[in-house]
């Protein structure tokens, strides 16, 4: 785990967990800031200046970025989340670049989720071999299921997870969500993005919401109104470093 130096976007101090290998670096981070704020209007690009890392450039990597938004009706609250991809990069061993796509400005205080690998760009290394273990998921009265391409990649520092959500039980739909993964290691702890489902109110994008790990437990309390919309599947897709790293 480190901290960050200095940004050029306004969002404070970063904490980052991280693995680093001598050919790739795995990172964790929640970052909020306000893109009405002057550095972040002035910059071209966002740039994090962090500590030595162990790669000095690497290839092309993806960074979620979301913000939420609640709508007050007469009958109730409905929820329009919603969020996209970015592109990052190490541009050198102290700056991590993120994409600058103004598209959500005015829907900001804006999150972005570092659920990332950076691969060194153009170094051969031998490569490590993992094994894909089916996800099974448990909850109470097995009212909430994942398809068969839920999966993870399990190794010592760091955890590959692939989720597909598939149905949820008519009475659960706009209920706190809580399941247990089994194959999941109790030393993973993360907020990981959920993009996916319909965004009526914001047509440019889908839904994107959050889920939290925590010893093999996964929870999620905020979904966005389309999360069912046919063809819009929610899923994560995230680089998790266990908890275990000194």
């Amino acid at each position: 785990m480190f901290n960050s130096i200095s940004n050029n976007f306004g969002a404070g101090q970063i904490t980052f967990k991280d693995y680093q290998a001598p050919n790739y670096v795995v990172l964790n981070a929640k970052v909020t800031f306000d893109p009405t704020n002057p550095d972040y209007q002035a910059c071209e690009q966002l740039e994090i200046t962090v500590p030595d890392l162990t790669i000095d450039r690497s290839t092309v990597g993806g960074v979620f970025i979301r913000f939420e938004e609640t709508q007050h009706y007469s009958w109730g609250d409905s929820i329009y989340d919603g969020g996209t991809v970015l592109k990052s990069w190490i541009k050198d061993k102290n700056t991590i670049v993120v994409e600058k796509q103004p598209w959500f400005d005015q829907n900001g205080p804006l999150i972005l989720y570092f659920v990332t690998m950076y691969a060194q760009l153009n170094q051969g290394a031998n490569t490590i071999k993992g094994t894909r273990q089916r996800l099974t998921v448990t909850t109470e009265g097995d009212y909430l299921r994942f398809s068969y391409d839920s999966f993870l990649v399990v190794f010592d520092h760091w955890v590959f997870m692939h989720l597909q959500f598939s149905s949820c039980a008519y009475a659960y739909r706009d209920s706190p969500w809580e399941a247990t993964f089994e194959e999941l290691p109790a030393d993973v702890t993360a907020e990981v993005p959920v993009p996916g489902g319909g965004n009526q109110f914001h047509q440019n994008c889908f839904g994107m919401g959050e889920c939290h790990l925590e010893n093999k437990i996964f929870t999620m309390d905020r979904r966005v109104a389309g999360f069912w919309d046919t063809g819009r599947e929610p899923f994560a897709f995230a680089f998790l470093v266990r908890d275990t790293n000194e």
